[in-house]
């Protein structure tokens, strides 16, 4: 009888240990949003010693949709200079600006997408990584 509890336990513990190591494996998968116009999007801010922010964003749009594409750069949080550019395929808009020291910054990428029929059909953003200068 005692061979059979034991049999018992490592069955169970073999089915617990299957289990948490399937819910380990998804929690390790990465979730991409897909959207309807837009392929991808992306920002990026790099600032020099001399405090020039380069800022960048681009958007690819799939064929028959059109983008309106607004980079800003943030300062703590609020903006503080935008760039904008439309079109179709890729499109790209961003510069340089002067910051101040003792700031955090962030670019925000915003893709307006539209349709064929000129109808709004998504709004997604996209923040650079966080820079301290």
């Amino acid at each position: 009888m005692r061979k059979k509890s034991i049999r018992a336990t490592i069955f169970t513990l073999l089915l617990v240990s299957i289990f948490s190591a399937s819910l380990v494996s998804a929690g390790a998968t990465q979730i991409e949003l897909m959207y309807t116009g837009v392929s991808s999007l992306s920002s990026s801010l790099t600032i020099s010693t001399s405090g020039g922010a380069t800022c960048a964003g681009r958007a690819s749009v799939r064929s028959g949709y059109t983008v309106d594409l607004t980079v800003e750069l943030k300062q703590d949080g609020s903006t503080i200079k935008t760039w904008t550019s439309e079109g179709t395929g890729i499109v790209s808009a961003g510069g340089v600006h002067y910051v101040m020291s003792g700031h955090s910054y962030v670019v925000t990428t915003t893709a307006t997408v539209y349709d064929s029929n000129n109808h709004l059909v998504e709004n997604p953003d996209k923040d650079s990584l966080v820079t301290y200068y």
